[in-house]
C-alpha cells in the first residue's frame, strides 16, 4: 500500500484544491470477497471510514456511485448545473465504460440518497473490492474507484477528485 500522494495540479471543477488524493491500489492490495458485501438489489455495497462515506458498485448497469450526507462535508461545494434540480456535490458517479450522455466519472444529480448506509460493512482502509471492471480502495475515510480504462472518482468529506 502506497499511502497518499499529494496532488500539486488541481482544478477546482474536478478535483479539491490542495488535497491529498489517494493513489491507485497497487495489484498486491488486499482483495475482500465481493459477495460479503452484496446486497438484495444485486448491487455491492461498503463503507469506508467507519460510516463517513459509502459507495455501490451496480452490475446493471455498470457503475459506482459514491455518496455521503451533506452534513459530513466540509470542502467548498461545486456549482449545480442548471439542469440539476436535486442535491449536487454529495454523490459521486464513475461508469466502467464511456456512457451515451456526460462523463465518465462526475457528480450525480439526485433527489436522495442512492443507498442506505444503514447496517452495510466497511471496507477496512488499505483494502479493495473488485466488481465488474470497477475497483474501489478505501484509504482512511476516502474512497477511491478506478475502472479498466483509467478514469477515476475519489470522495471524502474533505476531499473529491474524478479523472477523466
Amino acid at each position: 500500500f502506497s499511502g497518499f500522494a499529494l496532488s500539486g495540479c488541481t482544478s477546482p471543477d474536478n478535483q479539491t484544491p490542495n488535497a491529498q488524493i489517494p493513489d491507485k491500489p497497487a495489484e498486491d492490495v488486499p482483495a475482500v470477497n465481493a459477495m460479503d458485501f452484496a446486497n438484495s438489489y444485486g448491487g455491492y455495497v461498503f463503507g469506508v471510514g467507519g460510516g463517513t462515506v459509502w459507495c455501490t458498485i451496480n452490475v446493471n448497469p455498470n457503475f459506482v456511485i459514491c455518496e455521503h450526507r451533506e452534513v459530513d462535508v466540509s470542502y467548498q461545494l461545486p456549482a449545480a448545473p442548471a439542469t440539476c434540480e436535486g442535491a449536487w456535490g454529495y454523490q459521486a458517479k464513475l461508469w466502467a465504460f464511456v456512457p451515451s450522455e456526460g462523463k465518465v466519472a462526475d457528480w450525480y444529480c439526485s433527489s436522495g440518497l442512492f443507498s442506505d448506509p444503514d447496517g452495510i460493512y466497511d471496507l477496512a482502509s488499505g483494502n479493495k473490492i473488485t466488481v465488474q471492471g470497477i475497483t474501489c480502495f478505501a484509504s482512511e475515510q476516502v474512497a477511491r474507484c478506478d475502472n479498466e480504462n483509467g478514469q477515476y472518482l475519489v470522495l471524502g468529506s474533505e476531499v473529491y477528485a474524478f479523472g477523466n
